[in-house]
C-alpha cells in the first residue's frame, strides 16, 4: 500500500505543486493542482481552503463531498460540459461518540448530548452503510453489543465489492499487456 504522504511527496516533487507543513497539497478552488487541471486531489491530501481562506479539516465528510465534486467535474470534462462552479464545502457539524449510549452532536447548528446524540450518531453512520441488508445486520450488530455490554468497535472496514484496488487493476493491466505480446500459440524464450 503506497503511504498517502509518500504519494503527496512524489506528486508535489512531480507537478511543482505546493505543500503544506504536513505534506497536504495546496489546491485550486476546482480541487485541481496549479498548471494540472486533470490532476484533482481529494481528501487527507489536499489543502483546500474554505470560503473564509482557512483549511478544510481531514474528515470523512470534506472527503465525501470532495470525492464527489471530482468525479462531477471529471464527467463533466469527458462529456464537453463548461466547468463546474468552485468547490463549496457544506459543513453539516460534527459528531464524537464518548461512551456507551453517550455522544456529543452538533449538527446544522443543534447541540445534542448524552442518548439524544448518540442515537444521532447511529442513525446518521447507518444511513451511509451503502445496501439496506447491511444496514440492517450491523444495526443488530451494534444493539447486542449495547445490550450485552460488549467491547465491539464500531468501525465498518473491509474491502466492498466497489472498491478500487490499485494493486488488482495493475496485476491485471500486466497480465493483459503480457497476452497480447505472448498469444496462446506463440513460442516464449
Amino acid at each position: 500500500m503506497i503511504h498517502v504522504r509518500n504519494l503527496g511527496r512524489t506528486l508535489a516533487k512531480r507537478t511543482g505543486a505546493e505543500t503544506d507543513r504536513a505534506g497536504r497539497i495546496k489546491v485550486g478552488p476546482d480541487l485541481t493542482i496549479a498548471n494540472f487541471p486533470d490532476i484533482y486531489v481529494v481528501g487527507d491530501l489536499a489543502l483546500s481552503l474554505n470560503s473564509e481562506g482557512k483549511p478544510l479539516g481531514g474528515v470523512a465528510q470534506v472527503a465525501m463531498q470532495q470525492g464527489t465534486y471530482a468525479a462531477e467535474a471529471i464527467l463533466r470534462k469527458i462529456r464537453g460540459k463548461p466547468p463546474q462552479k468552485a468547490f463549496e464545502y457544506f459543513d453539516k457539524g460534527n459528531l464524537a461518540v464518548v461512551g456507551r449510549a453517550a455522544a456529543i452532536a452538533n449538527v446544522f447548528g443543534v447541540h445534542l448530548w448524552g442518548l439524544p446524540a448518540w442515537l444521532v450518531w447511529v442513525f446518521i453512520h447507518l444511513m451511509y452503510i451503502v445496501e439496506f441488508q447491511s444496514r440492517v445486520v450491523v444495526f443488530i450488530q451494534w444493539a447486542f453489543q449495547d445490550l450485552t455490554s460488549s467491547r465491539g468497535a464500531r468501525l465498518i472496514t473491509g474491502a466492498a465489492n466497489t472498491d478500487f484496488d490499485f494493486n488488482h487493476e495493475i496485476a491485471r493491466e500486466n497480465s493483459t499487456t503480457e497476452r497480447k505480446a505472448n498469444p496462446v500459440g506463440a513460442e516464449v524464450h
